[in-house]
This record gives C-alpha cells, structure tokens and sequence, in this order.
C-alpha cells in the first residue's frame, strides 16, 4: 500500500464514499417490484434510519478527506496538482448531496411514523417532499459537474503514470 501515491489513495477512497452514496439513493428511488402491493407486506421495506445515519457517516467522511487532501497537496508530484485541486469541490457536493439524501430518508421515515399514527396532512407534507427532493436533484446537478473536474484530474493522473 505505501506505493500509491496520495491521489491514488484519495481516488479509491472518494470511489467507496460514492458507492456507498449511490446504493443509498438506489434502494430509496430505483424501481422494483418488491416495492409494490402486496409484495410490499411480505418483504422489507427500505431502511430510512440506516440511510439517515449513512449519509451523517459520508459527511463525517468528507471532512476527513478534506484533511487528507490538504496532507496529500504538500507531497503530490506535479502532475497530480489537478486532481488534488479539483477534489475539495467535489467534497463539498458530495457533503451537499448527502446532506439532502439523508433529509429525503428522514421525510420517509417520518411518514412512515405518521401514517402508522394516522397523522398525516398531505397537502402540506407533499409541498415539503417536493423541495427536498428539488434541493437533492440540485445538489446531485453539482455532484455531476463537480465529478467531471475530478474526472478530468485522475484522467491526467492515469496519463503520466501510464507514462512512468
């Protein structure tokens, strides 16, 4: 292991935190039959508070890759300077992206709660769905664009160490 290079180590690790990210947002909003009736009473639902506590874990993540990316900058090679500069804004939209994710699982586990209390008031509850998942399909919007500077950056990376 203590033949990679710091951008290396960063890559495979922002690799696992979106992996992680992006199994989450799938077992919330990707299609399958299991999720409709009557298979719905047979297998389990979604675990909302498990996706709650993922994406506080992914946050709590980012920061401590922030704190790598800054160690890695001092010893980076020259031509890993791309990567590394363009890796704190995607952290931050990974944080972004999480932060509204995890506050969609929280609106579904509320629901969850309410509709077992029979306390459910549409209208109002439905305008609140509606923007958090504006703010998460925005946020996702920057995630992307964030991605392509860093893809650009490894792509650089990949190049000169092909090269060495």
């Amino acid at each position: 292991m203590s033949d990679l290079l710091p951008s290396q180590i960063i890559f495979n690790n922002l690799k696992e935190m979106l992996k992680a990210k992006n199994t989450a947002h799938e077992s919330m909003f990707k299609f399958h039959w299991k999720k409709m009736w009557p298979f719905n009473l047979i297998w389990p639902q979604v675990d909302f508070e498990r996706i709650v506590r993922l994406m506080s874990e992914l946050r709590k993540n980012v920061i401590n890759q922030k704190n790598l990316v800054g160690q890695a900058k001092g010893k980076a090679k020259p031509f890993e300077k791309n990567f590394l500069n363009a890796v704190p804004a995607y952290l931050d939209a990974l944080d972004e992206s999480c932060k509204f994710l995890g506050e969609a699982a929280q609106w579904k586990q509320d629901m969850l709660m309410k509709k077992i209390r029979k306390d459910i008031k549409f209208k109002r509850d439905v305008t609140e769905w509606s923007r958090i998942l504006k703010e998460y399909e925005d946020a996702q919007g920057n995630l992307v664009r964030a991605g392509a500077l860093v893809q650009m950056g490894w792509g650089e990376v990949v190049q000169n160490l092909s090269q060495a």
